[in-house]
């Protein structure tokens, strides 16, 4: 009787807590379920996902433990929608590398250039012209995209 209760209880253990993963054609940005987070690498960012245009929305992500690899972010704070996002939030401090986790970012308008920085063992690159896309990443409640960049519209 115990097994039975034993192998009840993993049973149920996995279909709470077992997230439905995403498959080829899935968007990365409309997760299965309300509970879902979909998994990214540390290569993935918001253009890659064909977030850009999207003002205003907001996304999360589950970032795995992992490095940032040189080049793969632009700016400091505003962020071009080129850049990897688990490489963009250990930048701005929100994600731990060593640990992972999860990782909320709001896309913004472009911008007419990128500061670059170094922040958190990561460094950040610069760009002087002007983009069609950023994002920042969710630190509290309080953040928002700055009002500098704003602009009407859809941007490719």
């Amino acid at each position: 009787m115990k097994a039975a209760i034993s192998g009840f209880a993993a049973g149920a253990l996995l279909a709470v807590f077992a997230a439905p993963t995403a498959t080829a054609g899935d968007s990365p940005s409309a997760p299965a379920s309300a509970d879902a987070v979909p998994d990214i690498d540390w290569r993935t960012s918001p253009l890659d996902l064909n977030l850009r245009g999207l003002n205003g929305e907001r996304f999360q992500y589950h970032c795995p433990p992992g490095k940032a690899a040189p080049g793969l972010v632009v700016g400091t704070r505003l962020y071009a929608d080129n850049s990897a996002i688990c490489a963009a939030a250990t930048h701005s401090g929100v994600l731990r590398p060593s640990v992972g986790g999860l990782v909320t970012i709001e896309i913004c308008p472009g911008s007419s250039g990128y500061r670059g920085s170094d922040s958190h063992f990561v460094t950040s690159g610069a760009y002087d012209g002007p983009w069609g896309g950023s994002f920042i990443v969710w630190r509290v409640a309080t953040d928002a995209c700055p009002a500098s960049t704003a602009r009407s519209g859809r941007h490719s």
